[in-house]
């Protein structure tokens, strides 16, 4: 299990498993490199895949982000583990924010060495704009960025705290229920909030469950998030290899029919409609996930 030195001297963790052609895939925010094992057993034997935990994920836990714009660091992690790696005619997925690392990739004309592209539940535009609504949390994303701005305020007036444990005692109650609310939401699972706000009367234990304390990765992720990130849609025209888009058709988080523009932006798109899933299709349809993914690894 290699560790891949960044632009910046830190080394970021990349599992590498299988062999065959190379196929890269890139996890959302929440999670880390090992939720794709499940899914790749089938495949070992034709292809070789390299799956990196993002800063402040998995063995990656202790990189911390290190710029205001976190879709350009991830990207440039990534493009850091190409070349350090060497890979050219590869496959290439990304999930959630892993989808957005990936079209970051493309608008900065990093996709020279994919062969093809599988998108998983994310918008091609987080932020809404004029003749746009399918943002995060499509029409209630100004609800969503209210108390997310709220969460923001608060870590500004404690901006000498760098751990959750560190905040004054209210602070610290407001910022672990917005992260339960936002957590909960973002998974689907409504019980998840209870079982988050339970943990929060013991941080140590909260801490333990949800993805990261680190309060400047969390302040760089509110800022990131509440500019309205990037709009990768003209990005899309110019693709130049075929493009799966996977789409949680009961996704909260972004509304399928702008997920699906992506594939109708695209010179070759394809689009697969999970109709029983949230913005999880890995764990809501988990054995039609793992067939859908060796339909886009075989191609």
């Amino acid at each position: 299990m290699p560790f891949v030195n960044a632009r910046d001297g830190q080394r970021l963790h990349v599992r590498v498993i299988g062999r065959g052609q190379p196929a890269l895939l890139l996890h959302g925010m929440g999670m880390d490199s090992r939720y794709w094992l499940p899914f790749l057993l089938p495949y070992l034997h034709r292809f070789r895949f390299y799956l990196p935990d993002f800063r402040g994920a998995g063995r990656s836990a202790g990189v911390r982000l290190n710029q205001a714009d976190i879709f350009q660091n991830h990207m440039e992690d990534v493009q850091d583990i190409i070349k350090h790696f060497g890979l050219q005619d590869f496959l290439l997925a990304g999930y959630s924010l892993g989808g957005s690392t990936a079209l970051h990739l493309l608008h900065s004309g990093g996709f020279g060495g994919v062969r093809r592209y599988l998108h998983i539940d994310q918008s091609p535009c987080v932020g809404n704009r004029e003749g746009w609504n399918y943002g995060l949390w499509g029409e209630r994303q100004t609800e969503l960025f209210g108390a997310l701005q709220r969460l923001q305020d608060v870590l500004a007036k404690n901006a000498q705290s760098g751990r959750l444990t560190e905040l004054p005692p209210p602070a610290r109650r407001q910022t672990m229920d917005t992260l339960a609310d936002t957590l909960s939401q973002i998974a689907g699972k409504p019980a998840l909030r209870s079982t988050l706000r339970a943990a929060s009367h013991w941080p140590w234990l909260f801490s333990r469950l949800v993805p990261s304390t680190h309060l400047g990765d969390l302040r760089a992720t509110l800022a990131s998030y509440l500019s309205g990130g990037h709009d990768y849609r003209p990005a899309l025209a110019g693709c130049p290899v075929p493009v799966t888009v996977l789409v949680g058709m009961r996704s909260d988080l972004y509304h399928p029919e702008g997920q699906m523009s992506i594939a109708r932006q695209v010179r070759q798109g394809r689009i697969v409609r999970f109709e029983k899933s949230g913005h999880v299709p890995l764990s809501d349809e988990p054995l039609r996930f793992m067939r859908e993914l060796g339909r886009f690894l075989k191609g």
